[in-house]
């Protein structure tokens, strides 16, 4: 019954967090665009938002695997994201305050997810699937939040931001504190005291080949994905949408993801590195409706194959991530592929996509996206090949037999 109300509690933060990141975050571009501030600049501070993502996902992913301290970064980073949320919305009509503002927002915000993922994990060790069904959560909150912001937004104007960004971080707030700590279990020594866990080294990660190829193959996709996520709102204009289609685009596209991270446990009967492939496949997809959409329909039939995208590729990345590494670099791990994943691609790909968009069109971006997840499939096709020469040497379980 305690582990229930845990797990509980953990989908209230899921809820909350991904609600507060759909009330701001989720409409910083439109806020942008709203001050004046052009498309290029615009890519320049989300790229710059997630190079500050990148190295705060190392440094405060490090700090909490080494201090076991899942509870209290998840309490600091949000106690100083909503500062600085606020201080944008008031103060965020200068371009240059804008720019360093949401760029120290990247840094503390960037590795709570993850936090918030591993210390899931921790909890619960014995339940691979605790993770996926707890962002499930997130997924929905995100997803009703996204939608009911598009239309708060166009009738109230942008003043809804931070007043729903003040009642979701009040939840997390009250519920955090109840949770446990996030360290691992101490291993218990002869004299029975607590052994404290040796400090592993992170170029340890390098060492397992499939943790590598993963990271590339999780790298790639995100460099597809990224530059039509984040000028999805543009993309939208283009054929004829609003803010108001923003958040049904979003609405739909989560409530299309959340059975999947909830089946996560299901789909464990299928091997991992052909959920990796089939994640990459309906990445594919999304870049190639966006590039054809005619009208506000086709993208939003984009963003349900990326929302599938995501719901088979998060329990996997974290699946095949917890089969590769150690427990003293869990949150360092994790970090690293979110990273590839997410902040690195995305500031790589959101550095170029506001001037190609603006000069060259949506195809031209759109082909680059398609070429990036071409090299993506490569790599998932590469550990499905050495998955299969793996069992092939190793032959089945009764080779041995008689």
């Amino acid at each position: 019954m305690k582990e229930r109300r845990i797990f509980i509690r953990f989908c209230v933060l899921q809820a909350a967090y991904w609600s507060f990141f759909a009330a701001f975050p989720g409409y910083i571009s439109a806020f942008a665009l709203s001050q004046g501030v052009s498309t290029s600049l615009l890519g320049v501070i989300l790229a710059a938002n997630m190079l500050c993502a990148l190295s705060g996902s190392l440094v405060w992913g490090r700090w909490v695997d080494k201090n076991g301290a899942s509870r209290k970064f998840y309490l600091l980073g949000n106690g100083v994201a909503l500062f600085l949320c606020l201080l944008l919305y008031f103060f965020g009509r200068s371009p240059l305050v804008l720019l360093i503002t949401y760029s120290l927002f990247g840094f503390m915000t960037g590795p709570i997810p993850t936090t918030l993922d591993a210390w899931v994990i921790t909890a619960f060790p014995q339940r691979s699937d605790a993770a996926a069904r707890s962002r499930a959560f997130g997924t929905l909150g995100f997803a009703v939040v996204m939608l009911l912001m598009g239309q708060l937004i166009v009738r109230f104007g942008y003043g809804a931001m931070p007043a729903a960004a003040l009642f979701f971080m009040a939840v997390n707030f009250i519920v955090a504190p109840f949770q446990p700590k996030g360290r691992a279990q101490a291993e218990i020594g002869e004299s029975g005291t607590e052994i404290a866990p040796a400090q592993e080294n992170p170029r340890q990660l390098l060492s397992s080949r499939r943790y590598v190829l993963m990271a590339a193959a999780v790298f790639f996709t995100g460099m597809a994905i990224s530059p039509i996520n984040t000028m999805k709102l543009v993309l939208l204009e283009n054929v004829g949408g609003d803010v108001s289609v923003l958040g049904w685009d979003s609405f739909i596209g989560c409530m299309i993801q959340a059975p999947f991270l909830m089946l996560a446990g299901k789909m464990r009967h299928v091997r991992s590195d052909m959920r990796l492939l089939t994640g990459a496949g309906f990445a594919m997809l999304y870049a190639l409706f966006v590039i054809q959409a005619g009208n506000p329909l086709g993208v939003i039939m984009g963003t349900i194959c990326n929302n599938i995208s995501f719901g088979i590729l998060f329990p996997t990345m974290r699946e095949m991530t917890e089969e590769s590494v150690s427990s003293g670099l869990r949150n360092t791990a994790h970090g690293i592929i979110d990273i590839a994943y997410g902040s690195l691609a995305g500031m790589l790909a959101t550095s170029w996509s506001g001037a190609i968009l603006e000069h060259s069109g949506i195809a031209a971006m759109g082909s680059i996206c398609i070429a990036m997840q071409t090299i993506g499939i490569s790599f998932c096709f590469a550990i499905l090949m050495a998955g299969r020469k793996r069992r092939k040497i190793s032959g089945p379980p009764c080779a041995s037999g008689v």
